[in-house]
């Protein structure tokens, strides 16, 4: 035993394999030590703190019940709302009128229209327009057009217009057509030098001749655009059917009974622009007019019933000629080739 303040220089000899043991062991933790520092960056780095793992976002307030519960979710990255483009809205003509519903199976003409009344014929319009020509029913207006025995005007037609203008919207009508060799029904809005503008216009037409048929036209500073003529699923002289036309500032779109029919291609310049009346005529041309419409071979009297007319500004919601007409009551449900056509 040493005395106290006497310093023990070393410890008893432990057995020779045990020695051996502890020495390999020793040299181990130091290859190890060594290395995991070095791996971390040197003594330096391995002294810095460890930051800590960045917060990580899982999209489990959209897990369908299949997955609640799962942990295993790939993160969702974060990123900044971006804004939605918002398209502009659509200027409106200055002239435009607001919306317009006229029940004419109801109402009185002349509380949105005017009766066109004339002398005698002009252009290419084979007799003179005559107020007396449009009837009031209980199925609406009816425009007849009769024969007349006198050389200056040998027929009398009929026609009204909106006294109003309107611009680009939603337009409807209910028709039913009438029927003979000689006569074209039509649907239009119209301006022009009358009003101190380019000739703008967008048609809907029939020609007596063949009722199954429609033809949709349009015109831009006098320019014509792509005429088309469709066959209908029907006769249009056979009952009440809704026709319209949606017109925007890059399009115009043509509908029957409230399906797409023709449309406009995209990039068309001859979309019209001006504002105009809302017109509907039942008439018969001249002599050289009649290569398109047919002879004037129809019944004096023949009429085309007009029922309803409305206008919706774009953009807007209003009552309209949609609203009340139902084409399953006309006694079939009509089938469509297709949604839509192009010229």
């Amino acid at each position: 035993m040493p005395r106290f303040g006497q310093i023990r220089t070393s410890s008893p000899k432990a057995p020779a394999p045990f020695q051996h043991i502890t020495l390999i062991g020793s040299v181990i933790m130091a290859v190890a030590t060594g290395i995991m520092v070095y791996s971390n960056g040197g003594p330096e780095r391995a002294s810095q703190s460890v930051q800590p793992p960045a917060a990580q976002y899982y999209p489990v307030n959209r897990a369908t019940p299949d997955l609640r519960g799962r942990t295993e979710l790939e993160p969702l990255e974060i990123a900044p709302a971006k804004p939605v483009p918002v398209k502009p809205a659509v200027k409106l003509q200055a002239n435009s009128g607001a919306a317009m519903l006229a029940d004419l199976k109801r109402d009185s003409l002349e509380t949105s229209f005017w009766a066109s009344n004339t002398e005698r014929g002009h252009d290419f319009y084979g007799g003179r327009w005559a107020a007396e020509n449009i009837k009031t029913t209980d199925d609406g207006l009816e425009l007849q057009v009769q024969h007349e025995p006198t050389p200056a005007s040998p027929f009398s037609m009929a026609e009204f217009r909106s006294r109003k203008e309107y611009g680009y919207g939603r337009y409807e009508a209910v028709l039913q057509i009438g029927k003979g060799s000689g006569l074209v029904s039509a649907f239009f809005m119209y301006t022009g030098p009358y009003a101190n503008t380019p000739h703008d216009e967008i048609d809907i037409e029939f020609l007596g001749k063949d009722t199954t048929k429609i033809e949709f036209n349009y015109w831009r500073s006098g320019q014509k655009g792509a005429h088309a003529v469709f066959d209908l699923p029907f006769d249009a002289s056979e009952a009440p059917h809704l026709y319209a036309f949606e017109w925007t500032p890059d399009q115009i779109t043509w509908f029957v009974d409230g399906e797409p029919f023709y449309s406009t291609k995209p990039g068309d310049t001859k979309i019209p622009t001006h504002a105009g009346r809302m017109y509907f005529s039942h008439w018969t041309g001249v002599p050289a007019m009649a290569q398109w419409h047919g002879k004037p071979k129809f019944a004096s009297g023949e009429a085309t019933k007009v029922s309803c007319a409305s206008f919706t500004p774009l953009g807007e919601d209003a009552p309209s000629c949609a609203d009340t007409f139902d084409p399953n009551q006309i006694g079939e449900r009509l089938t469509y080739a297709g949604l839509i056509a192009h010229p």
